[in-house]
């Protein structure tokens, strides 16, 4: 079988090994487009053989480690259409049918991506500042607090746990329009694509915003950055900036078997 790390502007050989500890690569080309990839026992890589070992987070992280060391350093190279882990062929022939029939695609997102990196710039909020900067966020949080400061002590008491409730409701509405706001700013200041991803899009993770950039503009978004951790830090926002990464939210998917 064939292991295929990235699909590439020119034929690359990388410098670091390869998902079976060797430097044994293999490299194929045409129409236009290139592929980089390690031959692999099909017995061990079959999907049975991959399910098998599904537990297995020694094997699959080792795996993972050295596809992505094999993608970044293919990426200081040439172009990259950065694959993910486990991307499989059949054999190098059904490998060069894929880049023959896909060839124009392929070099239509090698051009857009060409010079390019991508970065996320994760979201993150301290849950009691965060709570408690809803009031001057949301127009119904504010005017419950309004008529809390002038009440009768029983009814504020009765007031601030309907706001506590109401403040639990808002959040998620409120921390969407946050990350839509910091988008906004990313672009803004940057000529770049960006991709917003929830909390539901990551399991309950942070929210990150994806930011698809061209290599002189890494200052920029670091600048960016910091205007926003300063612009936010009053309410429990802070921001954690991570890259460069080849562009793999912004080069779509191959994960089946050929």
């Amino acid at each position: 079988m064939i292991y295929v790390y990235a699909i590439t502007r020119e034929p690359a050989t990388p410098d670091v090994e390869g998902i079976d500890q060797t430097r044994r690569f293999g490299s194929t080309s045409i129409g236009g487009v290139s592929a980089v990839f390690t031959a692999v026992n099909a017995e061990g890589f079959s999907q049975e053989a991959i399910d098998s070992r599904a537990g297995d987070l020694e094997w699959l992280g080792a795996i993972g480690y050295r596809h992505q060391a094999v993608v970044q350093d293919v990426m200081k190279k040439t172009a990259v259409v950065p694959l993910r882990a486990f991307t499989l062929f059949s054999s190098e022939e059904a490998l060069r049918a894929y880049l023959h029939e896909n060839a124009e695609m392929l070099r239509k997102v090698l051009d857009r991506l060409d010079g390019k990196q991508e970065w996320t710039l994760q979201v993150e909020v301290e849950p009691q500042r965060w709570s408690e900067s809803l009031v001057a966020r949301v127009d119904s949080l504010r005017e419950l607090q309004t008529q809390i400061d002038s009440a009768a002590p029983g009814k504020a008491f009765l007031l601030r746990k309907k706001l506590d409730d109401e403040k639990k409701r808002a959040s998620h509405a409120a921390e969407e329009a946050l990350v839509g706001e910091i988008e906004r700013a990313v672009l803004e200041k940057l000529r770049c694509e960006t991709v917003a991803e929830s909390r539901e899009r990551r399991d309950g993770a942070f929210p990150q915003i994806n930011v698809l950039i061209e290599r002189d503009e890494e200052a920029t978004l670091h600048g960016v950055c910091d205007q926003l951790s300063e612009r936010y830090a009053n309410e429990g926002v802070t921001f954690a900036l991570t890259g460069p990464w080849p562009p793999y939210t912004f080069a779509g998917t191959m994960n089946d078997e050929r």
